[in-house]
C-alpha cells in the first residue's frame, strides 16, 4: 500500500536534527521512500493520501524494557516497594499464567503502547509463545526476550532453550529474539555464562535487570566485591552485544565499562519513581558517553506503558535533582525515546528515523490541542507538553495500526478487554490486592 502525508511538521530525527515546517512522508509498502518539501504537480495515482493539517509526523517511539504479560496486573501490589510488590503479591499471581493469558496480555499492553504513539517494544518474560502470537497478531514491531530457565541443571537449561528457539522458528520481520537472564540476584555465574554462550550461537542480543536496587548492589558486593556491573563485565557478559534494563545504582567505573563495552541501558524513571528504587543517573550517562533508550517496566510496576510520560520525567526529574535545568535537554529526551531506542534493538540502520529506506515507522501528533498553545517550540512540546491523547495515527512497517480511536491489530478491543479482565478474575476471584 503507498501513503502520502503532507502538510505535515515532520521532525525527521536525521542526523541533521532536519524539522520541515510543511513537508511530507510518502511510504510504499513497508519503506519510507520520501521526505522533503510539500511536492506540487506530482502525480499520486495509487496513493492513500492524508492531509495532516499541520501536526507533527515523528518516528515511532521504542520501548526498550518492558513485560507485557503483566498489563493485566496493574494496579495489583501497589504503594509497595520492589520485594513487597514483585514477592508478595505478583509473583503468585503470574505463576498460574497459561501462555493464552500471556497473549491476551500482550496484546492489551499492545493497544495501550499504539495507542500512545509506540511502535516498538521489548518484552521480557517467561511463556514467550503467547506473547510471540500477539506481536504476529497486531503486527507491532518489537523482540521477545526467551529466558535462560536458571531452575534446569544446566545441560537441561541449554538444551531447553535449544528447544524452545526450534520451537518458535522464523519470526516475521517485524520481530526479533532476545536472550534474557532475569538479573544477578536470581541467576548464578554458569547460567549467566550460558546466555551469553546462547547469544553467540544465535546472535542474538542480550538484556537483563541490573542495578535495579540498592539491596542488589550490597548483595553482589557482599559476594564477589564488586558491583553488578563489574562482576559482569568480569565473567565476559558483555561480549556480547547487550542491553541493561534499570541501571539505577551505577559508579563512574560502571559508566565507563558500560561506554567501552557498548553496553546500552534502558531508562524505566517511572516504574523506578513508584517501587522507590532510586533515580537512574541518566546526566551523568550522556555525558559519560552511554548509550540511552527509555522503557516503562510493566504496567504492574508503573501502571501506564506510556513514553511522552517516559520522556518527561527522564528529563525533568533529572532537573530538580541536579538542581541544573540545562540537563537532559528536549532533544536528549527525545533521542532517547527514538533512535536510542533503535540502537538498543540493533535496528539504528532501519527504524528510529523518518529518513528514505527506512521501516515506515510514523506517528502522527496532533498539534491542535490547548497543551500546544501557542506552538512556539514544537519538539519541546512533544517532551514537555504533549501525551499520548495526542496521538491521531499509528504506523508500523508501513501498515497503520491505530488511527483515531481505532485499532487494527487483528483482534477486537472490547474482546481484549474481556478476556484480560477475566484472566485476573479467574485467578485472583474478588480478593483485593492493596
Amino acid at each position: 500500500m503507498k501513503y502520502r502525508f503532507y502538510n505535515a511538521c515532520v521532525i525527521t530525527m536525521d542526523d541533521n536534527r532536519s524539522v520541515l515546517e510543511c513537508g511530507e512522508v510518502w511510504v510504499n509498502n513497508d519503506k519510507i521512500t520520501y521526505v522533503g518539501e510539500a511536492k506540487t504537480g506530482a502525480s499520486f495515482a495509487g496513493f492513500r493520501q492524508i492531509n495532516c493539517q499541520g501536526d507533527c509526523l515523528i518516528p515511532g517511539l521504542i520501548n526498550t524494557h518492558t513485560h507485557l504479560p503483566m498489563t493485566v496486573l496493574r494496579g495489583i501490589g501497589d504503594e509497595h516497594d520492589f520485594d513487597g510488590w514483585w514477592v508478595e503479591h505478583v509473583r503468585p499471581i503470574e505463576v498460574q499464567f497459561t501462555e493464552d493469558d500471556c497473549y491476551w496480555s500482550s496484546l492489551m499492553g499492545m493497544a495501550e503502547m499504539l495507542e500512545g504513539g509506540t511502535t516498538s517494544v521489548i518484552s521480557m518474560y517467561f511463556k514467550e509463545q503467547g506473547t510471540l502470537e500477539a506481536f504476529k497478531k497486531s503486527g507491532m514491531r518489537g523482540a521477545v526476550a526467551v529466558k535462560i530457565n536458571n531452575l534446569l541443571e544446566l545441560k537441561d537449561a541449554e538444551r531447553e532453550f535449544n528447544e524452545r528457539l526450534a520451537e518458535i522458528g522464523k519470526c516475521p520481520d517485524t520481530v526479533q529474539l532476545f536472550v534474557q537472564s532475569h538479573s544477578i540476584n536470581t541467576t548464578e555465574e554458569p547460567w549467566l555464562n550460558l546466555c551469553t554462550k546462547m547469544a553467540k550461537k544465535y546472535e542474538l542480543r542480550q538484556t537483563i535487570h541490573l542495578s535495579e536496587t540498592l539491596g542488589e548492589v550490597g548483595k553482589c558486593d557482599k559476594q564477589h566485591g564488586k558491583t553488578p556491573v563489574e562482576y559482569l563485565e568480569q565473567i565476559g557478559f558483555f561480549d556480547y552485544p547487550t542491553l541493561i534494563a534499570h541501571g539505577v545504582h551505577v559508579d563512574k567505573d560502571d559508566m565507563a565499562i558500560l561506554r567501552d563495552r557498548g553496553v546500552g541501558v534502558s531508562i524505566n524513571m517511572s516504574s523506578n519513581l513508584k517501587l522507590g528504587s532510586g533515580i537512574a543517573p541518566v546526566a551523568s550517562y550522556l555525558q559519560n558517553g552511554v548509550s540511552l533508550s527509555l522503557g516503562t517496566d510493566s504496567a504492574s510496576s508503573n501502571n501506564a506503558l506510556d513514553l511522552f510520560r517516559e520522556m518527561l520525567l527522564a528529563s525533568i526529574v533529572t532537573k530538580g535533582v541536579l538542581n541544573d535545568a540545562s540537563v537532559v535537554k528536549a532533544k536528549e529526551a527525545f533521542y532517547m525515546a527514538t533512535r536510542g531506542g533503535a540502537e538498543a534493538l540493533g535496528l539504528a540502520d532501519k527504524i528510529g528515523q523518518l529518513k528514505v529506506g527506512f521501516k515506515a515507522d510514523i506517528v502522527r501528533i496532533s498539534s491542535n490541542g490547548l497543551n500546544w498553545q501557542p506552538n512556539n517550540n514544537k519538539l519541546s512540546n512533544i517532551v514537555y507538553s504533549a501525551n499520548k491523547r495526542d496521538v491521531v495515527t499509528t504506523m508500523v512497517n508501513g501498515k497503520i495500526l491505530y488511527d483515531d480511536g481505532k485499532f487494527f491489530i487483528g483482534e477486537n478491543l472490547e474482546t481484549i478487554k474481556l478476556r484480560s479482565n477475566r484472566i485476573i478474575k479467574r485467578i485472583c476471584g474478588d480478593k483485593k490486592h492493596l
